[in-house]
């Protein structure tokens, strides 16, 4: 009898183990896993078609598996012209609401399901039988239907691709999204939080967002928004807040945006600003190793072909002395780039690098003008001739741009100062990139020059409404808007409603001005944009950290608050990244500061002083801004900090998957200490009356049915979590 009871309860587990998938996923009485997960949407004017094409795998060798296949729908979401097929052949579907599919959740987690179910708690489900899979074998579901998009103000949201296989770390062989978008009102602001994306120009629609990817290990659900709005440049506002009391703020990104693709609204060039560039090109001797010299030039052909007939511009080029191409602007015409073009061939890597003398004469050969005037700076090493101080090279520069020059700035290799390029960059409004010695210049530089060199609108300035108080606003200086390209604004606020804000920026050399109206929330209901915070923290530390390096001073009040920051968020920071390394996730927030003020006074001469090979690996670390969050502006930065991490776990000689050391679960961090989940917030030395809970036990469901919000951080197993205000340690039985 003992006997038949063990193998009863075998069975329950087994029946109730965690699925490998979230938007699909099996429950069988053998494990089941998610092999292949894409999704094609069809978008006319809010109206999807969305076509799931799911894979399940048998990995039992001997065991013939059969079950149910479940696929996961937004809350809310009205489904149309429905179709299921498994292996091709049609079969009957049914819709569990919130409520019928929320009671099959808590089924299997009484019944010994795996928490990491409750990960999808308070969705919509579609539910099919699905027959027995071979053993090692597969089964194809295919899920097709309508459904009406959602839009809020003039955004609207889609949710999809959750197969998040986080409980056994499996990757799917294979992942994709693609969405096809034609609306009769211009497209704006193309953005996921999650997922890089591509946007291609396609004869099937006005824009296609497409992602794809083999060896996929989920991390986040992929999230895709879009604007609608006629106007020449499109705001919205993505918003989160958790707060009750009234004076907490709230955190919002604001995107900024021309239309995006062929349709209505379509960018011309007659919208397009003509532009003043210099190219300032190193050619030192420096040039010489590999093909980097090669690949400058081949860049730098490329950005003159993709020059504008009403631009004008010119060449820099330096080694030991600065040479031009000619002595001042030229516009562009098929003789000048041709001529340019030429100029070009003739180049040699040679001597030293005199950067003073370079920038100086690329500065006075733009002088004053109505236009936008950039330089674009491209440089393999450290200033040899001339002022060779970078402090000191700043402040001339600074002194001498007094025309509002934008400065581009590309380092190439290890052996730069990043600090002196970042500064370079932030100081003249302009933006920095690296290629490193396995990256190839010219598509780098190519890429770089197609984001900058199309100017919609510049000298931006936003207005925010009197009755909402807007706070920690980043970056401070807001950049100019191109074309394909959006700007993305971070900050607090204090109020809600429907408020006005106005844009303004300078259009072909004269001030224009847009209002729009936009909703900042009073209370956050779901956590659909609960990734705004830690975005919004990332790029406050950012701005800290910029401070510090500018001071050259550790202050304890911006130390302590970028610690206090990173912990809460999960952002690796130079002072922080041991979080990822050590078992410190209960470790008291007082101590934690007080470590990582002493690992920076390890390093704070390192900025400026130290040899090129100790600058590869340290200062490149310690002091360039962050690399994820650089290269994830405009889609993906959500997960930029997964990547960050496992950057750290890797230099640290840890060989493991960052997702067993921190999960971001909506806005929370949480750290993994002796196998349990300890929230960013948590400190021993403040929080003591901690209630311990039982995963599946009355009180556990409970719990979960008065705050169903917290059903996803529930999921985590082993935790100790916030839950209104109430600690618990919750325990697996």
């Amino acid at each position: 009898m003992r006997a038949s009871r063990q193998l009863t309860l075998a069975l329950l587990i087994a029946l109730f183990a965690a699925p490998s998938g979230y938007s699909c996923f099996m429950r069988s009485p053998q494990p089941v896993t998610v092999w292949l997960d894409h999704i094609h949407v069809d978008i006319h004017d809010q109206v999807a078609v969305k076509t799931y094409d799911c894979t399940f795998r048998n990995p039992n060798r001997r065991a013939v598996v059969g079950g149910e296949c479940y696929m996961e729908l937004e809350p809310g979401a009205r489904v149309d012209n429905m179709t299921v097929e498994v292996n091709g052949k049609k079969t009957e579907a049914e819709i569990l609401d919130v409520k019928r599919a929320n009671l099959v959740f808590q089924d299997m987690v009484k019944n010994g399901g795996s928490p990491a179910l409750l990960e999808y708690y308070g969705n919509q489900l579609i539910r099919t039988k699905v027959p027995r899979i071979a053993p090692m074998g597969t089964v194809k579901v295919k899920l097709r239907y309508t459904t009406v998009l959602k839009k809020r103000g003039n955004t609207i949201r889609m949710q999809m691709l959750n197969t998040n296989p986080k409980s056994q770390m499996q990757p799917l062989k294979a992942a994709s999204v693609t969405v096809n978008i034609t609306s009769k009102q211009p497209i704006k602001n193309i953005y996921s939080p999650t997922h890089e994306l591509n946007l291609v120009e396609t004869t099937k629609a006005d824009i296609s967002v497409q992602w794809k990817k083999e060896n996929y290990l989920p991390q986040h659900p992929f999230i895709l928004y879009y604007a609608l709005g006629r106007d020449d440049v499109g705001a919205s506002i993505i918003a989160h807040r958790e707060a009750t009391i009234e004076t907490d703020p709230g955190q919002f990104m604001m995107l900024l945006s021309p239309t995006v693709g062929k349709g209505a609204g379509k960018v011309t060039e007659e919208q397009i600003l003509p532009k003043d560039v210099v190219f300032c090109v190193d050619t030192s001797g420096s040039m010489l190793q590999g093909k980097k010299m090669q690949q400058a030039t081949e860049a730098l052909k490329y950005c003159l072909n993709a020059l504008r007939p009403n631009d004008r511009f010119n060449i820099v080029d330096f080694s030991t002395e600065a040479r031009a191409f000619t002595d001042e602007l030229v516009p562009v015409s098929e003789k000048t780039k041709k001529q340019a073009l030429a100029y070009v061939e003739r180049m040699r890597a040679r001597g030293g690098t005199a950067i003073e003398e370079a920038l100086s004469n690329s500065l006075k050969m733009l002088g004053k003008s109505d236009r936008l005037k950039m330089i674009l700076f491209t440089t393999d090493g450290l200033p040899t001739i001339g002022e060779r101080n970078p402090e000191a090279l700043l402040r001339k520069m600074a002194k001498q741009n007094t025309d509002d020059v934008r400065i581009f700035v590309f380092g190439e290799g290890l052996d730069v100062n990043a600090k002196l390029l970042d500064f370079l960059a932030l100081q003249n409004r302009g933006d920095t990139d690296y290629v490193l010695p396995d990256e190839k210049i010219d598509e780098k530089i190519a890429a770089f020059f197609d984001r900058v060199g199309s100017p919609m609108m510049t000298d931006i300035e936003i207005e925010f409404d009197e009755s909402i108080r807007v706070t920690d606003m980043y970056p401070k200086t807001i950049p100019d808007l191109f074309k394909g390209e959006q700007v993305v604004l971070y900050g607090q606020y204090i109020g809600s409603g429907s408020k006005e804000v106005r844009l303004s920026g300078y259009v072909n050399g004269k001030r224009k001005t847009v209002t729009y109206t936009l909703e900042f929330p009073s209370y956050s209901n779901d956590d659909s944009n609960a990734f705004v915070p830690r975005l919004w923290a990332g790029e406050k530390v950012d701005h800290l950290l910029n401070e510090i390096r500018k001071s050259g001073k550790e202050d304890p009040e911006l130390v302590n608050e970028i610690v206090r920051l990173a912990k809460l968020y999960g952002i690796v920071t130079p002072y922080t990244a041991f979080l990822m390394t050590d078992d410190v996730a209960n470790t008291p927030m007082r101590a934690l500061a007080t470590r990582a003020d002493g690992l920076l006074k390890q390093a704070k001469n390192e900025g400026f002083a130290d040899t090129a090979k100790k600058r590869a690996d340290s200062v490149q670390r310690l002091w360039s801004q962050n690399s994820y969050r650089r290269k994830n502006k405009q889609s993906g930065n959500w997960s930029a900090a997964y990547g960050q991490a496992q950057e750290e776990l890797s230099k640290a000689g840890k060989n493991i998957n960052v997702m067993n050391q921190i999960r971001y679960v909506g806005s929370r961090a949480f750290y993994n200490s002796s196998n349990t989940w300890y929230e960013g917030g948590f400190d021993p030395a403040r929080h003591k009356n901690v209630q311990k809970v039982k995963v599946g036990s009355e009180q556990y469901v409970k719990l979960i049915q008065a705050s169903p919000r917290s059903a996803k951080y529930l999921q985590l197993g082993n935790a100790v979590l916030n839950i209104k205000g109430q600690w618990y340690c919750v325990e697996l039985n």
